[in-house]
């Protein structure tokens, strides 16, 4: 028969005793951090689940639904549409369309202008207006637009650029300065710069709310010190302001983007792509060829080309994201 084991007693220890049955005994009743009961499985599939069927239902789905729509060719209307197989004559007419080239050059140009305005104005206002006493009311000044619709912006906008003087606000105050009336949505020249200075009021609430948390976060301590060593208003911009500012930036960046390149409300309710498709984007397009031309597999392709477009934008951004985040 084997002998019971003497109670260990650790050193320099007079009161507490430990017996290696207790000790076997409490290991085991530890929990397995590597098992999971199904009772677990339940409870996962009861939270996330219904998130699951949603994105399944309303993004999963019509992605691949409108992919596979792209290969075909359609005459009706719907997903339910008579339809053809037509292989990849949908993206080649796409890249020999002149009105698709026109299109994707818009939507260029709406990356090149709209964005870096946007955000730059929006650095420079929210650095401002951390320095004014009442911040908040220019601040609220600024965001107003975002509690509009796009719908309503684009009409205010187009009553706005109204050739009519008595109409439009912006005629009017040219002619207070003795200069004739610009057709701003009329004319193949100026519609696209209309459409972008539209845009940057709507955007430029947001990213100002944005980067003034950003400005906010920065601690005071580093600007004080900065001072003392004598530093500029400017050098601290760009050596302390500017940096820690930059995570937030690419966030903002991103975002706009992103909205400029599927844009489609303000364009279609202010110039429904006109004149003679001078402002047409891939958005009006798609929305045109579908719905308008009954032409669903076409307007598909062109579908799958803006998420192709916007995909890397956000692969980027979340692969920034995740390079910063705990390691």
């Amino acid at each position: 028969m084997a002998q019971p084991q003497p109670a260990i007693t650790p050193p320099n220890s007079s009161s507490v005793t430990i017996a290696p049955g207790a000790v076997v005994a409490a290991a085991q009743a530890q929990p397995s951090r590597r098992g999971f009961k199904p009772a677990n499985y339940i409870n996962v599939l009861l939270f996330v689940g219904p998130s699951l069927i949603l994105i399944g239902l309303f993004i999963v789905y019509p992605t691949i639904k409108t992919i596979y729509l792209s290969f075909q060719q359609t005459t009706g209307i719907g997903f339910n549409a008579p339809q053809v197989f037509a292989g990849w004559s949908n993206y080649t007419d796409i890249f020999t369309d002149s009105q698709i080239q026109t299109d994707i050059i818009n939507n260029l140009l709406w990356l090149a202008i709209v964005t870096p305005v946007t955000v730059v104005l929006g650095v420079i206002f929210a650095v401002l207006f951390d320095k004014v006493r009442y911040e908040t009311i220019p601040k609220s000044i600024v965001f107003i637009p975002m509690a509009i619709s796009a719908t309503a912006s684009g009409v205010i906008w187009r009553l706005m650029y109204a050739d009519d003087p008595n109409v439009g606000t912006i005629n009017a105050m040219l002619g207070w300065l003795h200069i004739p009336a610009i057709s701003f949505l009329g004319n193949t020249s100026f519609v696209n710069f209309a459409l972008f200075g539209a845009q940057i009021w709507m955007g430029l609430g947001f990213a100002v709310i944005i980067l003034s948390a950003a400005v906010k976060a920065i601690p005071a301590d580093l600007n004080e010190a900065a001072h003392i060593d004598g530093a500029t208003e400017l050098q601290i911009f760009r050596k302390i302001t500017l940096p820690l500012m930059w995570p937030t930036i690419t966030v903002i960046i991103t975002l706009t983007m992103i909205g400029v390149l599927k844009i489609f409300d303000l364009v279609y309710t202010m110039t429904g792509g006109g004149p003679a498709g001078a402002s047409q984007v891939l958005a009006v397009e798609m929305y045109f060829q579908s719905f308008k031309n009954a032409n669903t597999g076409y307007g598909s392709a062109i579908a799958v080309i803006l998420l192709v477009a916007v995909l890397p934008v956000m692969a980027i951004n979340i692969k920034r994201f995740q390079s910063e985040g705990p390691r």
